[in-house]
């Protein structure tokens, strides 16, 4: 049932999804991804998880273009429009809660405003298993906030009701309600042999950048 409405509210949103971020967050998410990206040691294999339209991956291949590129997502016409960005990329239909990838094989992994929509605890656990030794996983996320929490439970909510059901909108509150802050991410890592490398706050706290890097 969750997977259903996630794919269907991305897929409503596929055409306009990055003409909507961009001017919701006045162009900073660029910014905050660049930030991301640059703060980590690029390797090889890159697995970008959620990857909808691509933009985390293309801004990759515009700084580096001797990496595999791979992104999963769970709807399907955001992976359409990913590919038309990038087309040396592979796209993947896939659940993240279901990663589908042999041991050891995958360097970097980035989360763009994706790691709160999942099973944290089953991610990390999968991650150990996927990453190489001194692979890194990359997080740029909202981070736990009672006033970002209010903000769009509360004030926001009518305007959000203009554009979504009362289902999918709930999945977007839901979703801020399991957003962590960069210390509870650093204890969730700790317990699976990943050390943070690299840690900082956004706009006010509201957002926040994690690195990890899996030691064993």
């Amino acid at each position: 049932m969750k997977n259903n409405l996630v794919s269907k509210i991305f897929d409503s949103v596929a055409d306009v999804y990055d003409r909507f971020l961009t001017t919701a967050t006045f162009g900073i998410i660029h910014k905050l991804q660049n930030v991301l990206i640059d703060s980590t040691p690029i390797k090889d294999n890159i697995l970008d998880i959620g990857t909808g339209t691509g933009e985390i991956l293309k801004k990759i291949s515009n700084k580096s273009s001797n990496n595999l590129l791979i992104g999963i997502d769970i709807s399907t016409k955001m992976l359409k429009k990913a590919k038309e960005k990038i087309p040396s990329a592979n796209f993947i239909v896939a659940d993240a809660d279901r990663l589908p990838f042999k041991n050891n094989c995958i360097n970097n992994v980035f989360y763009s405003l994706t790691f709160r929509h999942l099973n944290q605890e089953n991610q990390v656990n999968q991650l150990k298993e996927i990453i190489k030794k001194d692979g890194y996983v990359s997080i740029l996320d909202l981070n736990k906030s009672k006033l970002l929490l209010f903000l769009f439970d509360k004030v926001f909510r009518p305007f959000g009701r203009l554009i979504f059901s009362k289902e999918e909108y709930e999945y977007f509150v839901k979703s801020i309600k399991e957003a962590k802050s960069i210390n509870e991410l650093e204890i969730l890592f700790r317990k699976n042999s990943f050390t943070i490398y690299y840690k900082k706050n956004f706009l006010f706290g509201f957002i926040i950048i994690a690195i990890f890097k899996k030691e064993s």
